[in-house]
């Protein structure tokens, strides 16, 4: 079935095109996602990131997922260790046409560079329209034939099956569609009715930065502005628009939501539909559960990091320590049999037993089902 673009969340108001998002920002459970998300925003502030020793790392890795996750979405076939590969040398070695997955990733790398040089939280037109604009061109360089700027020709989405499953606007509507949308989003951004009048700060006209991000993640898939790479622009522009929260900004490049989407595509792509056809909550919904699943893996990252090092300082020398080095190269919820102990250490079979249930009194593993068998749980 096709689904042809019908103005779903526009309205005319005396002769002038209005983006109307049909949502309630504050049913109980998108409210009860965004405060899952503050807690785990103000549990990242307080440990400190900006200063952590994990830091450099966890920047390097989730820059490298973005890239890997968001191309991977658009069919790129590059392995996540051959991204990781290229991100070491990217900017030493030139690439070519013809290494198009290479050069893919290479300009999602590009372009959070220049994402994560602006500051929304404090100029608004450091999200602009020239400002997505130059993020499509830097996502697409080299890699398409079209101009740069909105389309001028008509495109359509195509399933699976190569039949047309969505057909976007006609390009000579995107201009205002999108005149529309940054209207909207100065008010939902700034309170002011537009930059003309900036007087009165309409506090009800307000939206929290997820939210908004949300809604033009799916607004650019949507109205489809530009000939090529419409989903990855409208993941880094999103982004971008999330760093209006001030205190998002200050860990912007350190997680990545494209992992969450990517792991759950059919549903990504079914909400899009669904958001498509009138209905954002339910796109709304599952995008600030990849929110909070990728800043809740970073929260972990830090506390588990944390916590080794203060389980270290604990333990001082001998065998628990040596054990505990072992299992501290495991995830948490690995499952592994005290064998592991007997083969490394030398050492009797019940001083192994004893420093088992010194690690146990600590926290840092717990009984598996089998005889033998603990599970690792650093961090719970």
């Amino acid at each position: 079935m096709t689904y042809t673009f019908a103005y779903e969340h526009f309205d005319m108001i005396e002769d002038r095109l209005v983006f109307n998002p049909n949502l309630n920002p504050y049913e109980y459970e998108i409210q009860q996602l965004i405060l899952e998300a503050e807690r785990n925003i103000g549990a990242l502030a307080r440990l400190g990131l900006k200063s952590h020793p994990l830091k450099p790392t966890i920047l390097r890795n989730s820059l490298v997922r973005t890239a890997h996750f968001t191309t991977k979405i658009e069919q790129n076939k590059l392995e996540l260790k051959e991204v990781e590969q290229l991100y070491q040398h990217y900017k030493k070695n030139p690439l070519s046409i013809k290494q198009k997955a290479q050069l893919e990733v290479k300009n999602v790398f590009d372009t959070y560079e220049y994402i994560y040089s602006l500051d929304p939280s404090h100029d608004f037109s450091e999200m602009d329209e020239p400002v997505l604009k130059k993020i499509q061109y830097t996502l697409m360089n080299d890699l398409t034939g079209y101009p740069e700027g909105y389309r001028t020709i008509q495109v359509a989405l195509q399933d699976e099956d190569g039949d047309v499953s969505y057909q976007p606007p006609a390009c000579n509507d995107v201009p205002r569609l999108m005149k529309a949308y940054f209207s909207w989003l100065y008010t939902s951004v700034t309170g002011y009715e537009n930059p003309y009048e900036t007087s009165t700060v309409h506090y009800n006209k307000k939206v929290h930065p997820l939210i908004i991000s949300g809604i033009t993640h799916h607004l650019i898939g949507y109205i489809h502005p530009f000939p090529d790479g419409n989903g990855r622009t409208a993941r880094a522009f999103s982004a971008l628009v999330g760093l209006i929260h001030p205190d998002l900004a200050t860990i912007k490049d350190a997680f990545s939501v494209e992992e969450y989407f990517d792991k759950r595509i059919e549903e990504y792509y079914d909400t899009l539909m669904a958001a498509s056809q009138g209905d954002l909550k339910p796109f709304l919904v599952f995008y600030l559960e990849c929110v909070n699943a990728s800043l809740t893996k970073v929260l972990r990252e830090l506390q588990r990091y944390d916590r080794i090092k203060h389980v270290r300082e604990l333990l001082g020398k001998g065998h628990a320590k040596t054990m505990f080095e072992l299992i501290s190269r495991m995830d948490d919820g690995e499952v592994f049999h005290r064998q592991l102990f007997d083969d490394t250490l030398a050492a009797s079979s019940s001083s192994i037993a004893k420093n088992i249930a010194k690690l146990k009194d600590l926290g840092v593993i717990k009984p598996g089902d089998g005889r033998g068998e603990y599970i690792v749980s650093i961090v719970d």
